[in-house]
């Protein structure tokens, strides 16, 4: 039987073979694509359709990138042991857009060294911050800021210098205003019934307190012009009076000492004069 084109059967469906040149079997693509199968055929335009593509899984999301914020605390020097004038920065972005709420872990090294807070998220304006602690290592420093699941330039990288100065401390508060000018006068027994010193030159402002160290006494005004102790009692005891006027002030124990009606004073009395 002589080689040539034949039909052969092969369960109800029907097969043209033919010869190429070479002398192998070639099936002709339109008579096997009318026997296949509808699901075959559908397979197949499935797999030709899919090709080398992303299986429809859309664009990938946009990724962030982060920097240096225009404020950076970059390059800063400070005393070693001692906080950076300046906090460090980077702004965080998607798209272009400020990317809030991203986590950024802020590190450095050296020993007492450390930044805070070491976990931050951006703010509104996709900015985060950290306060960089230098430790005792004298000389170039290094941090870094590292966004939380990447982003491009992350981590973003900072440098300082460390020196053995101590930082200027702030100038002291201004002292207090110095307390008003105070005089003490005894009224004593022992020795003879008297004020010690009785008469005394002070400015105006001055605090003047009668002070009893003995005996029975009272301080008077010769003139009225300051209110007096009251009734006479008994040492220990205190009387202040504060000379706010230029003058000049005789005063009188009545139990030891006289008031003229001149203003004069005799006995246990004396005088101050207040400029």
């Amino acid at each position: 039987m002589g080689k040539g084109p034949g039909v052969s059967r092969n369960g109800g469906r029907e097969l043209t073979n033919g010869l190429n040149e070479s002398g192998s079997m070639m099936a002709s693509n339109s008579t096997l694509l009318r026997f296949l199968p509808a699901p075959v055929l559908m397979a197949a335009w499935l797999v030709g359709c899919s090709g080398d593509g992303d299986n429809g899984s859309g664009p990938p999301p946009t990724a962030l990138a982060a920097a240096q914020a225009s404020a950076s605390g970059d390059r800063q020097t400070g005393a070693a042991g001692h906080d950076l004038t300046s906090p460090l920065q980077i702004v965080v972005t998607r798209d272009g857009a400020p990317a809030q709420g991203a986590v950024v872990s802020w590190s450095t090294s050296g020993t007492g060294a450390f930044m805070t807070p070491a976990v931050d998220t951006a703010d509104a304006s996709g900015i985060s911050s950290s306060i960089w602690h230098l430790g005792s290592e004298l000389g170039a420093r290094t941090s870094q800021a590292e966004v939380a699941g990447g982003a491009d330039g992350s981590p973003v990288a900072f440098s300082a210098t460390a020196t053995g100065d101590t930082p200027t401390p702030p100038p002291p508060p201004p002292p207090p205003p110095p307390p008003a000018n105070e005089v003490t006068i005894q009224l004593l027994t022992s020795g003879g019934n008297r004020f010690e010193p009785a008469n005394v030159t002070i400015s105006v402002g001055t605090t003047v307190t009668w002070s009893w160290v003995g005996g029975f006494h009272d301080v008077n005004s010769a003139s009225s012009a300051f209110p007096g102790s009251g009734d006479p009692v008994s040492a220990p005891h205190t009387y202040s009076q504060t000379f706010s006027t230029p003058g000049t002030y005789k005063y009188f124990c009545s139990v030891h000492g006289n008031a003229a009606s001149d203003g004069s004073v005799s006995g246990m009395s004396g005088t101050i004069v207040v400029q």
